[in-house]
């Protein structure tokens, strides 16, 4: 499968902002590509904050920053766009809308 490998935080407001939009794209199209959210600041309530905003997809916790530091984050929200080979096809820094994870996952 396709991966969306997303960086996020509890406290990041474009991080709120894209959470309802990757839930939907998650319900569509969760059967073709896989999301992975990290979050790299894991000493806040992230499991209130999965269930406020109702996320069904994985959250992983980078507690001692090695994926944050291997992949780089400066910046959150990040997500990388890795075909189903492993190779890293694109980086999006910002709050994706649906319509920027389909035009970043499409064939």
């Amino acid at each position: 499968k396709k991966v969306m490998l997303n960086f996020w935080t509890t406290w990041c407001p474009p991080c709120k902002a894209e959470m309802p939009d990757m839930q939907k794209f998650y319900t569509e199209e969760g059967d073709k590509i896989q999301i992975l959210a990290v979050n790299i600041d894991p000493e806040y309530d992230v499991a209130g904050f999965v269930e406020t905003m109702k996320i069904n997809f994985p959250i992983l916790l980078d507690e001692d920053d090695k994926v944050m530091n291997a992949y780089q984050i400066l910046t959150i929200p990040t997500t990388f766009f890795i075909d189903e080979k492993g190779v890293i096809q694109n980086k999006f820094m910002g709050a994706m809308t649906t319509d920027i994870m389909r035009e970043y996952t499409s064939d």
